[in-house]
Parts: structure tokens; sequence; C-alpha cells
């Protein structure tokens, strides 16, 4: 493909499993600019780039989540967790979270797609993730993780977005053409 913007979109896959291997700072910086570069609704700017790369801590907010559903008895995620050896991060090296104002929904999904196309053309695997959300949300741990994480006054999480060396070798997903109609 002549394109490279257009290869990284139609190459890139959810990476679930990472080598360990930490990104490089630069890298990481660049990942987090192509976020903040994203377009957003009236300029308006509204997501706030969170880079987290302490193990202990993703690790801990990893637990925490997991947590989160084994105690609300949602079996269906806890069973999903567990086919995935209950990694929600799935031992990426770098997670960038998103934090979001004013409900900016569709801004924050831009942002995360840039992030992701972005890591694809660098060679590095990523995955973009709601599932943590939860103990954001959470009346009982909202207040804790926000603090915790660094949250700006006014933010809320919007998504996250793990990234490192993958080590699986999925493939993207298919892309249905039926999808597209045209009016000429």
């Amino acid at each position: 493909m002549a394109n490279s913007t257009l290869e990284a979109i139609f190459t890139r896959r959810s990476s679930r499993s990472y080598t360990g291997q930490k990104v490089d700072d630069e890298t990481v910086a660049d990942l987090a600019k192509a976020a903040l570069a994203a377009p957003s609704g009236a300029n308006g700017q509204p997501v706030n780039v969170i880079v987290v790369q302490n193990t202990t801590l993703i690790l801990e907010l990893e637990k925490a989540v997991i947590d989160y559903f084994v105690k609300a008895g949602n079996e269906a995620i806890v069973s999903r967790n567990k086919q995935r050896n209950n990694k929600i991060f799935y031992d990426a090296s770098t997670v960038l979270f998103l934090a979001v104002k004013n409900k900016s929904n569709i801004d924050v999904g831009i942002a995360a797609e840039n992030i992701a196309i972005a890591a694809t053309s660098l060679g590095l695997g990523n995955i973009i993730l709601g599932l943590p959300g939860v103990v954001f949300n959470a009346p009982e741990t909202a207040a804790y993780w926000k603090a915790k994480l660094g949250f700006p006054e006014g933010y809320e999480y919007g998504i996250s977005v793990a990234i490192g060396y993958a080590a699986d070798t999925g493939k993207p997903h298919d892309v249905d053409l039926s999808k597209i109609s045209y009016i000429k």
C-alpha cells in the first residue's frame, strides 16, 4: 500500500499480549501529543493525557477492575476476564489514560484513535480500553483512583489505550464492505 496512514489503519489490531519491553520516552511523548493533536468540537480540547508506566500501579488498577466485577456479580465479564487470565492491560508497559471534561465522548474517542493509529505506524501494539472506567466511575472507588492518577479537577475517565511491543500475532478484523453505501 502506498499510503502509510491507510496502511496503519488497515493493519491495526487490538493486542492482548505484550513482551514487557519498555517503550522509549520520546515515543511515549509523541503518542501523548498525538492524542492532543486530535480535532475536538469547537476546538474545546477537552482531553487530558495521563501516562502510566509504573507496573505496580498498572497491576493494582487491573486488580481493582477485576474485583469490581466480581463484587458486582457480573458473571459474563468475570468469565471473559478469566479466559484472558484476568488481564485488563495485558502486561503492556505503558497505559495512556484519557481524562475528559464536559462529557466529550466523541472527542476522547478521536484522541484514542490517534494514539492507536500512531502506535501502529511505529510498530507498537495497542488496545483501546473502556473497561477500566468502572473504578473511576463507581462512587466507592472514583475519588481514590482519580486522585491516584492525578486527574485534573472536573475531569472524568474517558478511555485508555495500552501500548507496548506486542507478543501476539493476531490479525486485524475483516472490513465488511456491505456496510458502505454511496449516493451520487
